[in-house]
């Protein structure tokens, strides 16, 4: 379930599919930085693998100056984008060609940049410009966008289409759904409408609109399909991301935090995050379970996650995880559950590897009670487990 895995930003060789971390703007004015088509080794690499479904360590998707990429999983209960409050007069239209959808996106989709400074590769200090993208939450100036977009700095200037820049103050973020809202002193802005992510099916058409590369002028434009959903992106630092979409839509450094629109033109998804050394495969965060958190990021508040307190490790045989620590203090050592136990589902939820035990409970609130089904010594057993919080 939590059990650390390879940090994202680690600077060594990988020995599985690489995703290219792009969590820092490390800028030397000292290099000339690689064109946009450069090999990615100019880049911080970490190790990645894929297995059911799963991808460990990710390439964030921001982008800073000269083509460098920046920036850097609990769901609470979806909305419908019918109630949600999240979103006041949105613009939508109805299905039609891709240029009439983003001309009536492009007034909502946003850049967002900041200075940050980070060390230097031989010691010393680096000054760079974090950058990506956002989307217009509603008229009175909140804005969405990735929390690794922001995450090195503390003040991110916007700028709309039409040219004019504002600073911006960031609301609040949570790194550990990768989320983030800012307000900027504007009482005109044109949010977009917020599609029903939980509706889309395989092959539906998605198009992403962001920064790519930090280029000037207009935003970037791709389009593609809607590969899988239900995707869960594991860190090193124990942070999962659950709930994603996979796209084979070009999503690239500089799209953190802007929208993925269904075909419709409503959010449907928040660009993430792609697979440094594979061929169109890109992630979004579905809108839909997420709704809740953002409400709450925009009054402030960053939303508990809950915590199980276990470590686990694969059976081996493709059903289970064994667990091989029990923290103290958590829910779990509250509970009848023992090191050695094999949990095989969660509330009939299937457990098949560490990773889908922790997308499991990351569907939870703090103080929620779920019943565990373990193996223990040839037997099956129920046990109840009240969750804890998880550390920020």
């Amino acid at each position: 379930m939590e059990t650390p895995l390879e940090p994202p930003y680690a600077n060594r060789p990988a020995d599985g599919p690489v995703l290219t971390p792009v969590g820092d703007p490390l800028v030397d004015r000292s290099w000339a930085p690689p064109s946009p088509a450069a090999p990615e080794s100019a880049r911080p690499r970490g190790r990645a693998k894929f297995g059911a479904g799963i991808l460990v360590g990710m390439a964030l998707t921001g982008a800073a100056v000269g083509g460098y990429a920046v920036g850097t999983g609990d769901v609470s209960q979806s909305s419908t984008p019918e109630t949600s409050s999240v979103v006041a007069e949105p613009v939508s239209v109805s299905t039609g060609a891709i240029g009439d959808l983003v001309e009536a996106a492009r007034p909502s989709v946003v850049s967002v940049r900041q200075q940050v400074t980070q060390a230097g590769p031989t010691g010393g200090t680096l000054q760079g410009q974090a950058a990506g993208t956002g989307f217009v939450l509603s008229a009175d100036g909140y804005i969405v966008t990735n929390n690794h977009v922001i995450a090195e700095g503390d003040s991110p200037i916007v700028t709309f289409a039409d040219g004019t820049t504002e600073p911006a103050t960031i609301v609040a973020g949570d790194p550990s759904r990768d989320l983030a809202v800012l307000k900027v002193d504007r009482t005109d802005l044109v949010p977009l409408a917020v599609g029903d992510s939980d509706a889309l099916r395989l092959g539906d058409q998605l198009i992403a609109v962001g920064y790519a590369l930090d280029l000037n002028g207009e935003p970037s434009v791709t389009a593609g399909i809607l590969s899988a959903k239900n995707r869960t992106i594991s860190e090193s630092n124990g942070v999962q991301l659950v709930n994603l979409l996979q796209t084979d839509t070009a999503i690239n450094p500089g799209n953190s935090g802007g929208p993925l629109l269904n075909g419709r033109g409503e959010v449907v998804g928040i660009n993430t995050a792609i697979a440094g050394q594979a061929q169109n495969i890109g992630f979004a965060i579905a809108i839909s379970p997420v709704l809740d958190v953002i409400e709450e990021l925009r009054g402030g508040n960053v939303p508990e996650r809950a915590l199980m307190g276990v470590t686990s490790q694969p059976t081996g045989e493709g059903l289970g995880v064994e667990i091989v620590e029990i923290a103290p203090g958590s829910g779990a050592a509250d509970s009848d559950l023992r090191v050695g136990d094999v949990i095989v589902d969660v509330d009939d939820t299937d457990i098949t590897d560490p990773t889908s035990l922790g997308a499991a409970i990351a569907a939870y609130a703090p103080g929620d009670t779920v019943t565990v089904t373990v193996e223990r010594g040839g037997t099956t057993a129920q046990v109840e487990v009240t969750l804890g919080t998880r550390p920020t």
